[in-house]
């Protein structure tokens, strides 16, 4: 009877993937899609075994084993459980991350993660294609929205989100970071829509499809959710604004506008919670520096700061650095484990990537043309690979920090580069 109810859910997550498979069937790229979802999931299990039997087991088996105990009180105390959903009460659940749970994005995805418990009979595998599948919508919901108003970058698009695969492996699976990239996809795709529909309906409908993503987002990780917030919000604030006053159309004007909004915005914001004044956020990054390089292995490449100061200038001086870091570091030639290895040929094709997009634009002596609002998503990158990677000197911790930041840069990079035309070329000769 157990074996069986491991599998009664089944039909919900088909009809999951049906209602994803009704946004692709009868275009073009429906076959991007099969194997798009195909790999997301793959990578799901993949993940799970590789820590289970190489890794020691990590956060994924941790927060599994929590989830369960969670989904054995639910079983025997329905009112209990639903106090710890809906007010934090844990009274003797045995719940781990309890300190702060009313901030801690752990306690919340332990939560979350109980529900999908629930559902799967506490299955780690069919859990782990569950949020492996919510990953996979968010990212297929922006690339097709890119798609449609960008045609231009939706090769790019598919290539950095759907098959990159450092992001697609350490977004999938039982992880934060899977609901994290569902999450951030779909609030960046609903805020596309709202840019560009001029229908009430559409807008009023938009908006309260956004409030879930927004909140989710929020609760697994707020600081990057603010950034996010604060650069596209303004952004639609202003191109509201140019629609109604003329003298805002030229582009340096807007540009203007949207630097004073945004400082004004940090400025509003440092007094509405402690956590969002600069040398609070200034200080905490070099705690955790400081904290983390302490707990590094530094026989395994990591990173380095040590000018790094508890202020704006400082962290303004390293933000170059730290952004090209994330990119390229470990380099393929540093004396590394296997691991490290694999993850330095990877940032090998990145930078191969990188450079053919500079050769291209120096051949061509063009200016690439950039939408505004992919130029807002490259700033929200830049901004949170500075956040990211100044506190994080491990770098196999960083390599999953980026997954879900990269494909905003390798959207634009690879859309400028040659690689789509040479898919586009290779494809009708198939054909």
């Amino acid at each position: 009877m157990n074996q069986l109810a491991d599998w009664l859910h089944l039909p919900v997550f088909f009809f999951l993937v049906l209602l994803l498979w009704r946004s692709a069937k009868g275009q073009a790229n429906a076959w991007v899609f099969w194997s798009a979802l195909l790999f997301k999931l793959s990578c799901g299990v993949l993940l799970g075994w590789v820590y289970l039997h190489y890794l020691g087991g990590g956060d994924t088996w941790v927060y599994h084993q929590q989830a369960f105990k969670v989904k054995e009180v639910a079983s025997q105390n329905l009112g209990q459980y639903f106090r710890l959903l809906l007010f934090n009460e844990t009274d003797n659940i045995p719940i781990g991350f309890t300190k702060w749970r009313d901030y801690s994005n752990s306690f919340f995805f332990l939560k979350l993660l109980s529900v999908v418990c629930l559902l799967t009979n506490n299955s780690y595998w069919f859990s782990s294609l569950y949020l492996s599948l919510f990953s996979f919508w968010g990212c297929w919901f922006l690339v097709r929205k890119v798609q449609e108003h960008y045609p231009d970058f939706g090769m790019g698009a598919i290539i950095a989100f759907l098959f990159f695969p450092s992001v697609v492996f350490w977004t999938s699976g039982i992880t934060k970071d899977a609901v994290f990239m569902g999450s951030l996809c779909l609030t960046v795709g609903l805020f596309l829509k709202l840019y560009k529909t001029k229908s009430v309906t559409e807008t009023t409908r938009g908006l309260l499809l956004l409030l879930p993503c927004v909140w989710l987002l929020w609760r697994i990780k707020f600081f990057l959710t603010a950034v996010l917030l604060v650069l596209l919000v303004t952004f639609l604030f202003v191109k509201w604004l140019v629609r109604r006053v003329d003298w805002l159309r030229p582009a340096i004007r807007q540009f203007m506008i949207w630097l004073g909004l945004l400082t004004a915005g940090a400025f509003i914001a440092s007094f509405a919670h402690p956590t969002f004044k600069l040398d609070f956020f200034a200080k905490h990054i070099l705690w955790n520096y400081r904290n983390l390089s302490a707990k590094t292995d530094l026989s395994n490449p990591h990173l380095e700061f040590p000018n790094l100061e508890p202020n704006l200038v400082s962290i303004l001086q390293h933000a170059p650095e730290a952004v090209l870091q994330m990119l390229v570091r470990p380099l393929l030639w540093e004396p590394a484990r296997f691991f490290y290895k694999a993850m330095a040929l990877e940032n090998t094709a990145l930078l191969l990537t990188i450079l053919l997009t500079v050769f291209q634009l120096l051949k061509n002596l063009k200016k690439p043309v950039l939408p505004s609002f992919l130029a807002v998503l490259l700033v929200f990158f830049c901004i949170a690979a500075v956040l990211v990677t100044l506190p994080t000197p491990n770098l196999g911790s960083l390599h999953r920090y980026r997954a879900p930041l990269l494909p905003f840069f390798l959207l634009v990079v690879i859309s400028w580069g040659p690689i789509p035309h040479w898919i586009k070329r290779l494809s009708s000769r198939r054909e």
